[in-house]
């Protein structure tokens, strides 16, 4: 290997290179009693047909289908929709293309995007869906959100 190819190496690895909180205390601090019936779909044009048609929560994952590991996924958002979960799905969709888009977001649509998984759950009751993904996002601190509840978005800002 040259050293124009491990310079190259060395670029490639810091384009992909994400931090994760692994915090425990916030997963065992996970309090809602429901336990989801997450749908995982690969985010493809093809798939909005198989997106529901009901609010819910969702989440964008990486899965690189490496030796067919089923439970090799990396969490890099959690989101919600008032409106339908196949109509936010159409919405990212579209967003891939518009350079006004949120950079993080933006990225991981584009840069994973043979990887990338929509994951959704739909929720009957409105007023919960907020509850349900300031929850999540609190206990799973994805890479690719920006706004956490204010406990956690405080010790974050200050070690940033």
């Amino acid at each position: 290997m040259s050293v124009v190819d491990l310079i190259d190496e060395r670029d490639q690895r810091k384009i992909h290179t994400r931090e994760f909180i692994l915090w425990p205390q916030k997963w065992t601090a996970y309090n809602l009693p429901d336990l989801f019936d997450w749908e995982i779909h690969p985010f493809q044009p093809n798939q909005i047909k198989n997106i529901p048609s009901e609010p819910g929560i969702y989440s964008f994952v990486i899965q690189p289908g490496i030796a067919s590991h089923a439970h090799c996924s990396y969490l890099m958002y959690i989101g919600r929709t008032e409106r339908t979960l196949r109509v936010r799905f159409g919405e990212y969709l579209r967003d891939r293309n518009n350079p006004k888009s949120r950079p993080k977001i933006l990225e991981l649509l584009n840069r994973y995007e043979d990887y990338l998984h929509f994951c959704c759950v739909t929720i009957e009751e409105k007023k919960r869906i907020m509850e349900i993904e300031s929850t999540l996002i609190n206990a799973f601190q994805p890479p690719c959100n920006d706004r956490f509840p204010a406990v956690t978005g405080d010790v974050q800002e200050g070690f940033q």
